[in-house]
């Protein structure tokens, strides 16, 4: 399963009849660190009416935790967790603050107006996938490595730290499901003369649309 997470912290605001949403979210990976998160935003926050809170964070089993922090139960934290779980965000804490505009919006206008705050921020600080990369180290002689770093670079492969020596050595990291099948396209496109070692694997930090 891939793994998905926010792609930068920071906050968002909108504001409805009045009142101000203000939501900000970060990567946690503990109830630790999620406590402290939102004890930070209560601390920056102090006059504000209410600051919903929402996480899901670590693995087997993944924990989700959500409180509405005075607001009619139902009606803040769960559309703030919704949010976080319609994206399919993990390690990640939302805090909504609140400041009451003196317009009340009803059950049903808070749990839009909470969804709405969480789901804007998302889509301003966007999405990333965290995908196995593994190394692959590759060793050319100097005929062979123009044609070989043509071929990666059309492959969109990008090479780190090429070696030039005696012969050339490059590295590049390509999904690791995908490692069997692109030290194929390698080989056959060296005509067997490439030496190829597969190196350490690293997470990579993905893009992905937001809806």
């Amino acid at each position: 399963m891939t793994v998905k997470t926010i792609a930068t912290s920071g906050q968002h605001e909108i504001v409805i009849k009045k009142s101000r949403f203000i939501t900000t979210i970060q990567r946690v990976h503990t109830q630790e660190e999620f406590n402290d998160f939102w004890a930070t935003v209560r601390a920056a926050n102090k006059k504000a009416n209410h600051n919903v809170g929402a996480a899901r964070f670590g693995t087997a089993p993944l924990i989700e935790r959500a409180s509405d922090d005075g607001e009619p139960s139902g009606t803040a934290g769960a559309p703030t967790l919704r949010g976080l779980q319609v994206h399919e965000l993990t390690d990640t804490a939302a805090v909504t603050t609140r400041y009451f505009g003196g317009i009340k919006l009803g059950a049903s206008g808070l749990i839009r107006a909470y969804t709405q705050a969480v789901t804007a921020t998302i889509q301003a600080l966007g999405i990333v996938a965290l995908e196995p990369r593994q190394a692959l180290n590759i060793t050319v002689d100097y005929a062979n490595y123009q044609p070989l770093t043509a071929f990666l670079a059309a492959q969109g492969w990008p090479e780190e730290h090429p070696s030039f020596l005696a012969d050339v050595t490059t590295t590049i990291y390509v999904p690791t499901p995908d490692v069997d099948d692109v030290r194929a396209q390698i080989t056959d496109q060296t005509n067997g003369r490439a030496h190829i070692v597969t190196g350490a694997e690293r997470i990579v930090e993905v893009p992905v649309p937001v809806r």
